[in-house]
C-alpha cells in the first residue's frame, strides 16, 4: 500500500512523456517505418487549399515532415500550434538550402481520414503557413510510416533520405536541420 503513492506518481510523470500513441484494432503488425539513410516513402495527397502535394516534388531543400493526427491527441495541437515558428527558425538560421516544412495530418478528432473541410479548419485554427496533407491517402501513410507514436517530425535531405526521426512535441530545432545539412554536405 505504501507503494501506491509513488505509482501514482510515476504515471503523471510519465504518461505525458509518451505522446499520443497510435493503436488501430485492424493493425496486423507489419508497420515498416522507413529506414534512417534511405529514400523516404513518396505521396501525393491533397494539402488544405485543395491542390495536390507531392514529397518527392521538394527534393533539393532540406525537408521537415510533421507526422500528425487530430484534435484527439493534444501533443499533436502543441506541434502544429509552433509550427509557423520552427519554420521561420528554419529559415533565418542558414541561407545555404532552401527549407520545406510539410505536415501530413492523419486523422480528425474521431480517427477518421482528415478531409478538406478538416484541413482548412486545423490550418485556420492553429494558424498554418504550410501544406497540410489530408485524404485516406495520409491516413494511410502516417500510420504505415510510424512506429513510435504522433506527432513524429522527420528531417529529409536535398536527395530525399531520411536523417532523422524524432518522435514527440517539438522535438527537432533549426539547429537539428542545420546540423543535418551539414553532415549530408560532408558526405558530398
Amino acid at each position: 500500500m505504501r507503494g501506491m503513492p509513488i505509482f501514482v506518481v510515476l504515471l503523471i510523470i510519465l504518461v505525458p512523456l509518451s505522446g499520443c500513441i497510435e493503436t488501430d484494432e485492424a493493425d496486423d503488425g507489419n508497420v515498416v517505418a522507413p529506414t534512417m539513410m534511405e529514400k523516404i516513402p513518396d505521396l501525393t495527397a491533397p494539402n488544405q487549399h485543395g491542390d495536390n502535394v507531392t514529397l518527392s516534388d521538394m527534393e533539393g531543400t532540406m525537408l521537415v515532415v510533421l507526422i500528425n493526427m487530430g484534435e484527439w491527441c493534444s501533443y499533436c495541437i502543441q506541434a502544429t500550434e509552433n509550427s509557423t515558428s520552427l519554420i521561420q527558425e528554419m529559415e533565418d538560421i542558414d541561407n545555404r538550402y532552401n527549407v520545406s516544412f510539410v505536415e501530413v495530418l492523419g486523422s480528425n478528432e474521431t480517427w477518421v481520414a482528415a478531409n478538406q473541410t478538416y484541413a482548412v479548419n486545423w490550418s485556420l485554427q492553429y494558424n498554418t503557413t504550410h501544406s497540410i496533407l489530408h485524404s485516406q491517402v495520409a491516413n494511410d501513410y502516417a500510420t504505415g510510416n510510424i512506429d513510435e507514436g504522433f506527432p513524429t517530425y522527420w528531417i529529409v535531405d536535398p536527395e530525399g533520405v531520411l536523417r532523422v526521426v524524432s518522435p514527440g512535441v517539438n522535438s527537432i530545432t533549426a539547429k537539428d536541420v542545420q546540423e543535418q545539412y551539414d553532415l549530408f554536405l560532408s558526405e558530398k
